[in-house]
């Protein structure tokens, strides 16, 4: 008998399979009807006629498409994902666990768009549950949309963070920042920025740190979630007006944003000055113009 092949599937109906292995016991059944419901751990990039075709294909192989095409990592991957899936469940069964770890449960298992009860539930632990929620932070696996909790976990864990306001919060959020994820990103800045003076000193030192890193990019890009600010301005000034700094064009482009807001002439003199360096980046260059011309309509 003459072999048949297998049709060709791609990195996206791969991860459809992990997708439907992981959340939704291996059943396209329920996958579908989840989808079709709108269901918060729907991702954005998967289409329900996909979800559809590569069911038929598994009735029309009569075997789990899942064995035949992933990989052997992929496969490991499932297995760990729905490891934690247990684990968290496994909680509720346990008398001898902590009410934190329940409530770190709840929050990461909930299906609410928005799970204001569990978050209520944990900022009224206040300071006791701190170290709960910066180990979620600092677990880069709840970060991904496989895994449960559907990536959104570490945003609510940034908003009870906020509402506690524990200082211990600040270096974790700090360091949780970078994960590719815009909307995580944008919760971890307004959370840093809810901390007041103490977040901006804190960032401003890692702003100013050498030799640069990617935390130099970071603190700058949090800072930009502080009001106006001439303290900021100055500091970033400070770090613009360094050689290395022009450098890294993009690192440079946060610290321009923030000199917007110097006011002394001394400063907004340095800054100018920095314009007439030779091998500015165009991009720079053109940027620092916009911010000194927005100066003079204002003075």
């Amino acid at each position: 008998m003459a072999n048949v092949e297998m049709p060709m599937i791609d990195t996206v109906d791969m991860e459809i399979l992990m997708h439907r292995d992981i959340h939704f016991g291996g059943s396209f059944d329920v996958m579908v009807e989840y989808y079709m419901q709108q269901g918060v751990g729907k991702m954005p990039d998967f289409e329900i006629d996909q979800i559809i075709r590569l069911k038929k294909l598994e009735e029309e192989k009569g075997g789990n498409l899942s064995d035949i095409y992933l990989p052997d990592a992929a496969k490991d991957n499932v297995l760990a994902a729905k490891k934690m899936y247990q684990d968290l469940r496994g909680v509720y069964s346990d008398e001898k666990v902590p009410i934190e770890s329940v409530l770190l449960s709840d929050l990461i298992l909930s299906e609410e768009e928005y799970p204001e009860k569990e978050i209520k539930a944990i900022i009224e632990k206040g300071k006791n549950i701190v170290p709960t929620l910066i180990y979620l932070l600092a677990t880069h696996t709840f970060y991904d949309p496989l895994n449960p909790g559907y990536g959104r976990s570490p945003i609510f864990a940034a908003k009870c963070l906020a509402e506690i306001q524990d200082e211990r919060a600040i270096p974790p959020l700090f360091e949780a920042l970078g994960q590719d994820n815009f909307f995580t990103d944008e919760e971890i800045i307004k959370a840093l920025a809810s901390f007041g003076d103490k977040s901006k000193a804190f960032l401003i030192q890692r702003l100013k740190s050498e030799p640069f890193s990617n935390d130099n990019e970071y603190a700058a890009i949090a800072l930009s979630g502080f009001t106006e600010d001439e303290e900021i301005a100055a500091a970033s000034l400070e770090v613009l007006e360094k050689e290395e700094t022009l450098k890294k064009p993009l690192f440079a482009s946060y610290l321009v944003f923030a000199c917007s807001n110097l006011t002394k002439s001394s400063e907004q003199k340095r800054f100018t000055s920095i314009t007439k360096k030779q091998n500015l980046p165009k991009t720079i260059l053109e940027e620092m113009m916009i911010v000194i011309k927005n100066w003079k309509k204002t003075t």
